[in-house]
């Protein structure tokens, strides 16, 4: 067969680069994370408020109490007899150790709120690294397919001309056409997936480029402490605060009563003035205190049970994940090695397709195989960085 017959395909195993500008990883989570922050504020806010309220210097509002009286003649009406007018002012007072409890609750519950944010953040990033990995893995998809389908397009068109011309059989130009229409189809699948990747990517990011570099690991990855472990740890704390206030705070609020009395027994009379102090001292129901220590005690009890459950979760996933990222190493390895040997091969069937001594089909088939193994070193790439994304979100860190 003359060499004019054979069409080598250049290379096509380059990657289409994405845009020049392209947001990282921790960009992309920053602007993902803008749309939370009115509820972070919101959540501050609501904090400030119940520590001002644990630091007050009366549990309650203060009280007033305004009353009068007159006395009434036979019809029930008001006569000029005797008058009594009262102010009182109630002042609710702190039980013994109350303030601090409530105090101590009132942290726990905002480092609760708090370590749950971090956690919802955490679950963010989780999504965003999966979708950006998810997009970056259908873009080379479409970039493979689209390649193949430009070499077998030039393929097909150069075996028509050589058909004219009466130098090939017509079942290579059929079996390069059927190749051709695969390839198409192929492409067409691999853009959708693509589509698809990209809207699930700014649904979470909006619409930036896509990010095309790998993640930068911190420096210290054993001080990280993980957001479902704060989260857990929190609502023990917490719990422990209930359990606490429950235990000693038995009964209502005592209150301090201030009045003052002004009255006169007839109508000549002057007025007089009266002052007087209470106490109000309420009396704890001990089924109303059991029933509230109970309830703590099974929140204390259910928070521990859940720190270990998650506990064995967390380990077990970090391993699988660091396996799952020492694996994606050595396929980048055995990928970078199939390449090499592919590129031999390669060039020993353009060669042997030059002399005649192979089939188109089989030609076909090379050329398939050394375009994929170009692909598959830039695919095991992206793999290996979807791992360590994937062994970060193990770890707890964020982008």
């Amino acid at each position: 067969m003359q060499s004019k017959r054979f069409y080598a395909p250049i290379l096509w195993c380059t990657l289409i680069a994405l845009p020049a500008h392209a947001a990282t990883i921790k960009e992309a989570f920053a602007l993902a994370s803008q749309i939370d922050a009115p509820v972070q504020t919101a959540q501050q806010r609501k904090a400030l408020s119940a520590l001002r309220h644990a630091q007050s210097i009366t549990p309650e509002p203060l009280s007033l109490t305004l009353s009068g009286s007159n006395s009434l003649d036979d019809n029930l009406s008001p006569s000029q007899g005797s008058r009594e007018y009262e102010a009182e002012l109630g002042i609710p007072l702190w039980q013994w150790g109350q303030k601090d409890r409530l105090l101590a609750q009132v942290n726990q519950l905002t480092k609760l709120e708090q370590s749950q944010w971090m956690l919802s953040r955490w679950a963010l990033a989780g999504a965003l690294r999966e979708a950006v990995w998810s997009a970056r893995l259908a873009k080379l998809a479409q970039d493979s397919a689209q390649q193949k389908l430009l070499a077998l397009e030039k393929i097909h068109h150069d075996l028509q001309r050589q058909l004219q011309a009466g130098e090939v059989a017509p079942l290579d130009v059929n079996l390069a056409h059927q190749a051709w229409l695969e390839a198409q189809l192929q492409l067409a699948l691999s853009a959708q997936q693509l589509n698809d990747s990209l809207q699930q990517f700014q649904a979470l990011a909006g619409d930036i480029p896509l990010p095309d570099q790998p993640e930068t690991r911190p420096l210290a990855l054993e001080t990280m402490v993980h957001p479902q472990r704060q989260v857990l740890q929190a609502q023990t704390e917490l719990a422990l605060a209930q359990l606490a206030q429950a235990q000693y705070d038995t009964r209502d609020t005592p209150e301090l009563a201030l009045s003052l009395t002004r009255e006169r027994g007839a109508p000549d009379e002057d007025y007089k003035n009266r002052g007087k102090i209470s106490m109000r001292i309420p009396f704890g129901a001990e089924g109303r205190t059991q029933a509230r220590v109970t309830s703590a005690n099974s929140e204390l009890i259910s928070a521990q049970t859940q720190v270990q459950r998650t506990e064995r979760q967390i380990s077990t996933q970090q391993q699988m994940a660091h396996h799952a990222l020492t694996l994606a190493n050595q396929q980048l390895q055995m990928a970078q090695q199939r390449l090499q040997l592919a590129t031999q091969a390669w060039q020993w069937q353009q060669r042997s397709y030059r002399a005649g001594q192979t089939s188109l089909t089989a030609f076909l088939t090379a050329q398939s195989d050394f375009l994929e193994r170009g692909f598959a070193v830039q695919r095991a790439e992206l793999e290996l960085g979807r791992a360590d994304s994937r062994y970060l979100q193990t770890l707890g860190v964020l982008p």
